[in-house]
Order: C-alpha cells, then structure tokens, then sequence
C-alpha cells in the first residue's frame, strides 16, 4: 500500500461518521454508500484516494474507504441526506372530496370502543389534539347546517347557553343538566341545546329562555349517534382546525369501517386504520364534507399494496410495489390546497384500507420497512408505474415532455414470458373516417374529412411518439401522451394499418416519417430513380438514406389500431415485476431494471 494512499484514508477515516436520518429534509454533509448501497458514510471536506492511486477530492467516482471490513469502494452516487418530509410519520389521504364530497360520513368500529374528538396540530408537526370523546361505537358527521341523514334532519340554529367551560367533562355535565349537548367552539368548551331549520323556531323553543339562539358556523359540523337524531358533539373552530375522530383501542389497533366509499360506480363500504377528519371546503355546497383518512406510512402502504397489485402475487413483487407506492405516497404535493397529501384513487394511487389486505402483501410492506427509491442522492419524485407496456418502457420525455434521469425506456424481455396470462394484453380497436374526423373536430383540429392516419414517429424503443392525421383541410400531428389520450387506446405501443397504403420514409431512423407519393430521388449509383430500394435525400446534415415503411391511407375505410400493453410505460411495469419475480429476481433487481441508476435504502 503506498504511503499517499495511507494518509489519504487517515484524512477519510477522520471525516466519515454514520449517517443520520432526520424526519425532516435537511441538506447537510454528502453520504456515500457503500457497495451495496446498505451503508452509507456521512464525509465533509474528506478526501479519499482514486483508482489510478492518486488523492482525490470526494465525489470523484471511483474512490475508496477503509472500513471494518477492510478496504471498500464508494458506491458513485452522491447522498445530500435527503430524507422523507413525513410529519409524525402520518400520511393524509383523501377518501372523498371535490365532486365526490360528502353529505354525511357513517363510521363504525370494527375493532375498538368508541371514538376520540379531536384536531391535528400541523404546526406541532401533525400532533392529534384530544377535545373529547364518546362510547359510542356507530356515529354519523354532517355539516352543521341544514341537513337530512336518513329519517333525521339536522338545522343550522341552536340554543346556546351563556357559560363556557374549561374541560370537556364539565361542557358534558352541564349539556346533560339542560338536554343539550358540548360544542367545542374557537378553543373553548360550550353547551348548545337542539337543532332548527329556522332562528324563528328556535327563538319559539322552550330552551331559548336558557341561552341565546345561534347558527352553525361555514366550518361546522355534527357528530351524531347513527340512526338517530342524537346529537353527540359540536365542533367549530372556523378555517383553523378541522375535527377528527380518532377510533379508540384498549388493546391493538382500532379499524373502522366508512359505509360511503365512492372509488366506483357503487357505493360500498370500506375498512381503514387511522384517524378520520371532516372540513367543509365548498361554499357552493355548504353540506358537503372533506373526508380525510390521517394514517401511518406503513399502515397507508398496506392499503395500496393489495389494490394496485394481487395479493397473491409473488413476494418480490409485491415487494417491489411497497417500495414504489411508499416513495411515491410521501412525494405527492397536488393536493394540498385541499386539505390532504394523496388522494384514493388512480389520479394518485388506488387506496382502500385494510379490506384486501392479506399475509403476502402485508409481508411485502414490512420486509421494506421505511425504504424508498433514491436517484443522485435524491429522493425519487416520481416513482410511477402501470399494469403493462407490450414490450418496452418509455422515456417520461417521449410521454410527458419532462427529461427524468431515473424514467428512461428500454426494452422490456420479462412481460412476454407471461404474455398468455395477462389479461387483454394484445388488444385491436377500429376507427372509420367518420369517426376520426368528428373525434378530431371536438377537439378543434379543423382538418376537414379525414382522409389518412398514420404513426409520423416512433421512440428509440419502437413505442409510438407521434401520429398524423391528414385532411381534406390539412394535417395535424399529436405528440407524446396525445397519441394514446386522444384515442382513448390502452397503451402507447400500437401500429396503425387498414384502408389502402402509401409508402412513408424515416431518415436515418430518426423516427420522423414523411409520406411520399409519385416522388423520385437519387439511387446508389447517382441515378434519378422512383422512390424503391436504397434511396437518399439532401438534408442539413447531408446525404442520407431514407428508411420505407408502410402507412396507412384511406378515403372513406377503417383504420384498425392493433396494440399490446395498458398504461402509460413509465416506470415500472406491474406485470414485468410478476414475470421478473417468478424467474427468481428480487424486488431490488425488479426496481432497478425498471428505474435507471437508482438505489433503494
């Protein structure tokens, strides 16, 4: 060992000290793993010798660290410590909102004794906050207005008394004295008595000689016993804290069941853990309820797994699928402004609680514990994935327009092996003239009649990039995305065939074809030729040979759109990771097949 090398791992055995893992984003010190990637090593200001024996100043690739186990090469991804911004480790996720909003919530304990009354304390990081409670173990929540649950109807106008109360206890005592009920109002404790559609009612109420009438506020809401017109708890604390019920266990953890889960065309009921919160957001609908599922990472992970996957899958796979949902989950910001992280559904990632849950999937969750895909030493944004892609992933560029280093494409050779078993995997759909031109017209391309369409582009991994469609009023060619959208077809790999034929050219395999009819140009040996065999054209870049396909074009047929796969083909392929885990690879490999240049810790 040379002397320099010695004193260069003196400089680096002084500088490396274990990494930590803050709850919270923080970018201090680079880490570097180890390997393997299941160590990492924090160092600052460290230097550590290269390859070619010479010091080198970290992160240079290639470089080595003397550990326990001996001399070990640095991994050449560089960590900046980057970890999950979860807060308390709690994952908000919206089970119904917007257009799927609520006019009331039926929860039920399936294991446990009653609920807990409460608010998470965002600013305390996600802290929940008890008000109160109840035994009772089926409640309903409505808007604190003008409201009809079943037989029972619910007014925004209450009696309420003059005393304020500084503990739940005591708001109960004295709600029970008068037949009313607590409240807990701005941070204090209240006791209101009835419900009337009108203040002229409740001003006629014998209880008005008690208190002064008042009306639920715009972020009101009720707890009520369910099946009955028993109102249990009042909550009111304006746009500062929204009320949650927290299902309460003396032993274990609690799930609850919500009778109205809207994730299809039927309402079904559904099974979850965690804590439950309601906020009303619309004022076109004042009735409406935000429902909002607060729950742990892991426990969150479990009710995704299952519904994004069979739990009968192999275990890799599922694995691999944990991995993917828990780093996508803890990234998502788009909803936000509406009170949660995540939604339930595939615009996010399909979540419903504990009810498919099983053995193998639970597994999968646990055995991944708390890890999540990294790219450059930084947390992956978007860990996607789809059912299928019909034989080759894409780059995110050719499908979203964003250059993502860790979503490129390649060719896929897993999905094949198991072709026969998934389901429309191969999958054909027929467009008349007729049906293209009035499609193309609702979206405004004004071509006129639809004369020929054809594929203008494929990526370098043979999926399609842009499609042309020609008129009697002119052309119009879609990119990316819009090639599968606008159809409306399953995946992004398809040909297009049918009505007669014309013969189209790429140059030098770019992908951008052009049709050309009754066109000459110039052959091998400098002759003016029809467009047949090897045949060049004059371009910016000089001579090139044009590349023949096959496009179609039809006055008045049909035009048979012939394909294989289902989703968009970035990421991960779901049925890939079926095939990948059969043959004996791990979730590891799966994820780093799928995903480029990223590690997993």
């Amino acid at each position: 060992m040379k002397s320099s090398f010695k004193k260069a791992v003196t400089a680096l055995l002084a500088a490396a000290l274990l990494a930590a893992a803050p709850c919270t984003p923080v970018f201090g010190a680079q880490t570097y793993y180890v390997n393997d990637g299941s160590s990492t090593l924090t160092m600052a200001d460290a230097y550590a010798v290269g390859a070619s024996g010479d010091a080198a100043k970290l992160p240079d690739r290639g470089v080595y660290a003397a550990t326990a186990n001996g001399t070990q090469m640095l991994g050449g991804t560089e960590y900046d410590d980057l970890q999950p911004n979860i807060p308390n480790g709690i994952i908000r996720a919206g089970l119904a909102f917007g257009s799927t909003a609520l006019d009331a919530v039926h929860l039920q304990i399936k294991t446990g004794s009653g609920f807990a009354f409460g608010y998470y304390d965002e600013e305390a990081g996600r802290v929940f906050r008890v008000v109160g409670s109840t035994a009772e173990s089926s409640v309903a929540v409505v808007a604190d207005t003008n409201v009809t649950v079943g037989s029972s109807t619910f007014g925004a106008y209450h009696i309420e008394l003059d005393d304020t109360y500084t503990d739940f206890e005591a708001a109960c005592a004295a709600a029970a004295a008068h037949g009313g009920y607590p409240v807990f109002y701005n941070g204090t404790y209240r006791v209101r008595i009835g419900s009337f559609e009108t203040a002229d009612a409740a001003s006629a109420s014998s209880a008005a000689a008690s208190g002064s009438v008042v009306s639920g506020g715009s972020r009101g809401v009720l707890v009520v016993k369910a099946g009955t017109d028993q109102i249990l708890f009042g909550f009111d604390c304006g746009s500062t804290k929204s009320l949650t019920l927290a299902p309460q266990n003396s032993s274990g953890t609690a799930i609850t069941q919500v009778a109205e889960c809207k994730y299809r065309s039927t309402d079904r009921s559904c099974t979850y853990y965690g804590d439950f919160q309601f906020t009303r957001f619309d004022t076109q609908q004042p009735q409406k309820l935000t429902l909002v599922n607060f729950v742990d990472l892991e426990s969150y992970v479990k009710g995704v797994v299952p519904y994004e996957m069979s739990s009968g899958w192999p275990l890799e796979a599922l694995k691999a699928q944990a991995v993917c949902a828990r780093t996508y989950a803890v990234c998502q910001t788009k909803h936000r402004a509406q009170g949660f992280d995540i939604c339930a559904t595939t615009h996010c990632q399909v979540y419903q609680g504990t009810a498919a849950s099983g053995a193998n999937s639970d597994a999968a969750v646990d055995q991944t514990a708390g890890e999540f895909l990294y790219y450059s030493g930084r947390l992956v944004q978007e860990a996607v994935y789809y059912s299928s892609n019909g034989g080759a992933s894409e780059d995110s560029l050719n499908v979203w327009g964003n250059d993502v280093g860790y979503l490129k494409g390649k060719i896929d050779p897993y999905e094949g092996k198991i072709a026969s078993i998934i389901p429309r995997y191969n999958w054909s759909t027929t467009f008349t003239a007729s049906e293209l031109t009035t499609l193309l017209n609702n979206r405004g391309y004004g071509i006129g009649a639809v004369k020929n369409a054809y594929v203008s582009a494929y990526t370098d991994t043979g999926n399609v990039y842009s499609v042309t469609f020609t008129g009697t009023s002119g052309s119009k060619t879609v990119s990316r995305e819009a090639c599968r959208t606008l159809l409306n077809l399953r995946s992004q790999r398809f040909t297009i065939g049918g009505g007669g034929s014309e013969n189209a050219y790429s140059v030098n395999d770019t992908g951008e074809s052009v049709a050309l009819s009754a066109a000459s140009a110039v052959n091998s040996s400098g002759k003016s030729s029809a467009l047949s065999g090897n045949v060049y054209v004059i371009t910016s870049s000089g001579t090139s040979q044009l590349e023949q396909r096959t496009t179609t074009s039809s006055g008045s047929g049909s035009f048979v759109i012939s394909g294989s796969g289902y989703g968009h083909n970035v990421g991960m392929s779901q049925w890939g990771a079926y095939s990948m885990a059969n043959l004996g690879y791990s979730y590891r490999d799966i994820l780093q097949f799928y995903y480029t240049d990223v590690s997993i810790r």
